[in-house]
């Protein structure tokens, strides 16, 4: 029992910190830079404390194993379907979204750079979402297990404190309740699946590969909405 309730301390010093990243660097702190750099912290911060805890705290050893075949061919078919998913869901609710709302917040965050946003468009696809899958599949969801005792609660654990930082976000950039319950029940699923792919094949390329492909559809959606 111990043992367990030995995962709760990791688990609490990283899985709100996006959360709190988002809530300080879109609404409250209102200079750019500065809001940048508390963006920057943050991210150096949920890298580090994993990468602490499991090399000095637990003693582990750096591990160099490939994906499966059928690892990434389950990380491919995951990224393609839920894309399609995706697009027919922006398809359908298009129309309802207050997109100059959002068009401003994002201008407000230096995104109305074309330039800017490309590069930030290539961060978040191969670097930010394979850290999301480094700390939320990898690290919270084993930790999670441990402390559940249980697979499928920790994958809905996972699930739960990757969509909250998610769900803050999409209020902020201007979605209206019903808007974010769906894209949050969307946000839930595919990190629920990604958690599950985790599990199956422990290889957090699995999982990052579905969700690279997932981030392409939404950024080049981000792109149409701002720049066509």
């Amino acid at each position: 029992m111990e043992e367990r309730y030995k995962s709760l301390l990791p688990i609490l010093l990283v899985g709100f910190v996006p959360s709190i990243s988002v809530v300080f660097g879109i609404k409250i702190i209102e200079n750019e830079f500065y809001s940048q750099i508390f963006f920057v912290i943050c991210k150096l911060w949920i890298f580090t404390i994993p990468t602490f805890w499991f090399f000095y705290v637990e003693k582990n050893i750096f591990s160099r194993e490939l994906p499966s075949r059928k690892g990434l061919e389950m990380g491919t078919a995951t990224g393609l379907i839920m894309s399609i998913i995706i697009v027919l869901t922006w398809i359908f609710f298009q129309d309802s979204i207050n997109l100059e709302e959002m068009i401003d917040t994002l201008n407000s965050k230096g995104l109305s750079n074309v330039n800017l946003y490309l590069v930030g468009m290539i961060y978040w696809i191969f670097i930010n979402s394979l850290l999301e899958e480094y700390v939320f599949r990898w690290f919270i969801t084993t930790k999670a297990s441990l402390l559940f005792g249980n697979d499928f609660y920790a994958i809905l654990f996972s699930a739960l404190m990757f969509t909250l930082h998610h769900s803050l976000a999409l209020h902020f950039f201007g979605f209206i309740w019903w808007q974010n319950i769906i894209a949050s029940f969307g946000l839930l699923s595919a990190a629920a699946i990604w958690s599950w792919l985790y599990l199956r094949y422990r290889s957090i390329w699995v999982c990052w590969l579905s969700h690279a492909i997932c981030d392409i559809v939404v950024f080049s959606i981000g792109y149409q909405i701002l720049f066509t």
